[in-house]
């Protein structure tokens, strides 16, 4: 068999909706169904009415014990309100009012009505003999409804023409054997028994017995072909209906068992039996059907049945490991309490093993979808395909294009996806986790993909996960290597035309114009020498504003104070032109690596650019260097306005931050709450000491 997983059921499209029904309807509508669900109610209170009645008529016998009586009370209750809810939910489906009729049909009570008017006091109640005989064949009314209901669950229709053709025999069958029991006096059930059909037609009467006899046999029967249609339309449906399906399975198994043991019963005058057969059948099938119908969590029956039948089947076998241990040691040690110490100790270890063979035993039956997905995984764990990733895998495995998967940075404290890039896991995504850390988070859209099916592929593929989380932290490093070096390049390309702009505008200017004088001059020197001292002192000024404009440039690309002095007076000078008050702590005298060295200094620069800009005139900035166990960090915080940082929003400034820290090996953080300041935290590790102090 293949182990391909199957594909997912499909749920049909929206459909038109149907038009506004009219109030007035509306309103019939549910007064009908109230009263006829009132019936249960007024009818159990009628019972004990009737009992009274025939206790005080001196006939306690003719009385109804409710204990007796339990389960038809649950089977009343059930298809009632099962009944009465299906019909104002779908009003057009006629499962509701067969199950409110079914309902009805059960719980009148009839034997009551009968008893006292016919015999606790003859006379007292009109027709009371002929209401006895019409309730004492009351199960073929129950035999009938069940067989419909049955050819008509789910949609309303039966399956097809050849079923329908023998769901309306089983009603002519179940109308004729009523037709029967009206005109044949046979002897009633007890305590009813001394009633007789005033009805019954003596002259046939032995013909009409033998009809009476086969035709309610075939009535019986008729459930069962209900049955076996919903069978024969379980096996050729798909998708939906399929699982609509799936909810009645468990009560069409019972249905011949619960038929079977009724008629036995029945003529076996066990009418104990005969109740709980009857009652039994009346009061799963409504809860089924109603489930069904209405679409009640299609996409859990199936793992709904497979747990109860693997429970069922662990329980068998743990109560028989429990038995044969415990008379194996009572055979060798005799009677004593150390057969039942063994025996549970017994149990209990094989509690564990049994349970997982019978799962998988009875998912690979049972729940198939469940039991090829898992194996997918399974196979792919064991031997990973490089061609693959767990993402693809989980995907074919549920059969869902929609699935996703983001994994956990814990050194980032961010979602990625399997390639590295920012990943928003939704809030009702299936999380896996480790023993301290989130691994991986699952999401899917599909409407037709069960959430425990993927919750058992995800738990199965923890290896494949966990390692594909490694994967993707050293692939987000990848792609910020990547988009780093881009954004270095590009920076150091507008570096290099900003200093050609610098220069072409300023220095080369000035130039010019000297150059231009000098020729002046030369020709001066000849017409006119006592002008020449003047434009001499001219051109020397010039020529000094142009040496500051390229010193100043120069500092730009790197600060002589910083080449010549180091981080503390470089950053002291620069505090000194910040706009907002701000104090300079370095706490080591050492030099440094002069790339080391750079990126603290302008990346210090930057943060002050930035508060002087944004933390409120009235903030202070505060410069800490220091060294902590082979690393350079710096930080530089304000008291100013703050901000809420949002992931992915930083700003150019934070990211030539990053950027610069980053290509050395560092890191850097900024931490920022509105109203309480920022404060922008890096370290870069220091491979290479420079020399000097």
């Amino acid at each position: 068999m293949s182990n391909q997983p199957r594909t997912a059921a499909i749920v049909p499209g929206p459909r038109r909706p149907p038009p506004a029904a009219d109030p007035a309807v509306s309103l019939a509508l549910k007064v009908g169904v109230v009263a006829l669900w009132l019936l249960v109610p007024v009818s159990l209170a009628a019972v004990l009415v009737v009992n009274r009645l025939v206790t005080d008529a001196g006939r306690p016998d003719l009385a109804q014990p409710f204990g007796d009586a339990i389960v038809y009370v649950l089977a009343t209750v059930s298809a009632s309100t099962v009944g009465a809810g299906l019909a104002l939910r779908r009003p057009r489906h006629p499962v509701g009012w067969l199950f409110l009729a079914l309902g009805a049909s059960i719980v009148l009570p009839t034997g009551g009505y009968a008893g006292y008017g016919a015999i606790a006091r003859p006379g007292s109640l009109p027709a009371a003999d002929v209401v006895g005989v019409v309730g004492d064949s009351g199960f073929l009314s129950w035999f009938v409804l069940i067989a419909v209901i049955l050819h008509l669950t789910p949609d309303g229709r039966p399956h097809s023409r050849l079923w329908s053709v023998l769901m309306w025999a089983t009603v002519a069958c179940g109308a004729i054997a009523m037709l029967t029991v009206l005109l044949t006096d046979a002897r009633l059930d007890p305590p009813l028994d001394s009633i007789r059909n005033p009805l019954a037609i003596g002259t046939f009467s032995g013909v009409l017995g033998g009809a009476r006899t086969v035709v309610g046999i075939t009535t019986g029967l008729g459930v069962l072909v209900g049955a076996l249609s919903l069978l024969a339309r379980y096996r050729r449906s798909t998708g939906l209906e399929r699982r609509q399906l799936l909810w009645l399975a468990p009560v069409a198994i019972f249905i011949p068992i619960f038929v079977a043991a009724s008629f036995v019963a029945s003529y076996a005058g066990n009418y104990a039996v005969q109740n709980v057969a009857g009652g039994m059948l009346v009061v799963l099938l409504p809860l089924a059907a109603g489930l069904a119908i209405t679409r009640y969590h299609l996409y859990d029956v199936d793992r709904i049945l497979s747990r109860a039948l693997t429970y069922a089947l662990v329980t068998g076998v743990l109560v028989a490991t429990y038995v044969v241990v415990v008379l194996a040691v009572g055979a060798a040690f005799g009677e004593s309490q150390l057969s039942a110490v063994v025996a549970t100790l017994a149990a209990v270890s094989v509690a564990g093993p049994a349970y997982r063979k019978l799962q998988h035993l009875v998912d690979r039956r049972f729940n198939r979808r469940r039991f090829d997905a898992v194996q997918v995984i399974r196979r792919y764990v064991h031997e990973p395909s490089p061609d693959a990733t767990p993402e693809e895998i989980l995907r074919q495995a549920v059969a869902d294009p929609t699935l996703r998967v983001a994994y956990w940075v814990d050194g980032r404290r961010e979602w990625v996806t399997g390639d590295g890039r920012p990943a928003e896991p939704g809030s009702a995504d299936i999380e896996l986790r480790g023993h301290d850390r989130p691994i991986a988070r699952v999401g899917f859209d599909g409407a037709d993909t069960s959430r425990e099916l993927v919750e058992a592929v995800v738990v199965e593929a923890r290896p494949a996960l966990d390692n594909a989380g490694l994967r993707a932290a050293v692939a987000l490093q990848l792609v910020e290597v990547r988009e780093s070096r881009a954004r270095i390049v590009a920076a150091a390309d507008a570096s290099r035309r900003e200093i050609e702009r610098n220069l072409h505008d300023g220095a080369q200017q000035h130039l010019v114009a000297m150059a231009v004088k000098v020729g002046l001059l030369a020709h001066m020197a000849d017409d006119d020498p006592p002008s020449v001292q003047p434009m001499l002192a001219e051109l020397r000024d010039e020529v000094q504003a142009t040496v500051a404009e390229l010193r100043e440039l120069a500092h730009g690309i790197y600060p002589p104070l910083l080449r010549d002095h180091g981080l503390g007076k470089a950053l002291r000078t620069a505090a000194e032109r910040s706009v907002l008050p701000t104090s300079v702590a370095v706490d080591t005298p050492r030099r440094f690596d002069a790339g080391i060295e750079a990126a603290v200094y302008f990346c210090a620069l930057e943060a002050l650019q930035n508060a002087g800009k944004h933390a409120g005139e009235h903030a202070t900035v505060q410069v800490r260097i220091c060294e902590n166990g082979g690393r350079l960090e710096f930080e530089v915080c304000d008291d100013g306005v703050g901000f809420e940082v949002v992931a992915g929003s930083e700003g150019h400034g934070f990211v030539n931050m990053r950027d610069r820290v980053g290509a050395l090996g560092g890191t850097l953080t900024v931490a920022s709450t509105p109203g309480a300041g920022t404060s922008v935290r890096g370290e870069i590790p220091m491979p290479v000491e420079a020399s000097g102090s």
